[in-house]
C-alpha cells in the first residue's frame, strides 16, 4: 500500500528537489512524517500547502511531541467534524479539503471529503507547486481535470 502513495508523493511533491523514500506516518487528513534518501525527515502539510525538513530522526520527535504540531497532526474538531459529515474513511482513504478549499485557508466542514491518499497526496503537491510563486491574496482560477 505505501508503494502507491510513496509514488503519489514523489510526483506531486518531486518539485521540492527533496528524494522522498519512505512515508514513515500519516494523519487522518493527509498530514506526513517521511524521509528522504539520506535519512533527513520532512512534514508534509497538505493543509498549508507546504513541506517543513524537520532534520534528523531526534528533530523528528521532538517536533511531533511538539503540543502545536500534536492538535495540527490529530484535528480532533476536524476529524469528529468530518467523521459526522462523511462518515469513516476506508482503508487508504483520509480525509481532507477541496482543492479551492485550501488555497482560500476554508476549513469548514462543508469543504470536508474522503479521498483516497495517494491522490490527496498528488493533488496537494500539484497544487502547491502552481501557487507557490503567487503573491499573497492573489486570486487564482481552479479547474480540476482528471
Amino acid at each position: 500500500m505505501r508503494a502507491r502513495e510513496l509514488a503519489a508523493l514523489r510526483q506531486g511533491w518531486g518539485w521540492t528537489g527533496i528524494e522522498f523514500s519512505e512515508i514513515v506516518a500519516n494523519s487522518l487528513f493527509g498530514h506526513l512524517l517521511v524521509t528522504d534518501r539520506v535519512g533527513t525527515f520532512h512534514y508534509v502539510d497538505p493543509d498549508i500547502l507546504g513541506v517543513q525538513t524537520l532534520g534528523d530522526e531526534a528533530a523528528a520527535k521532538t517536533h511531533m511531541e511538539l503540543g502545536e504540531t500534536q492538535a495540527i497532526w490529530r484535528a480532533d474538531a476536524h476529524v469528529e467534524a468530518a467523521d459526522k459529515r462523511l462518515g469513516a474513511p476506508r482503508v487508504g482513504e483520509v480525509y481532507g479539503f477541496t482543492p479551492q478549499a485550501l488555497v482560500a485557508g476554508d476549513y469548514a466542514p462543508e469543504n470536508m471529503v474522503c479521498v483516497e491518499l495517494a491522490a490527496y497526496i498528488r493533488m496537494t503537491g500539484d497544487l502547491a507547486d502552481q501557487i507557490k510563486d503567487l503573491p499573497e491574496g492573489a486570486h487564482v482560477h481552479i479547474k480540476v481535470t482528471d
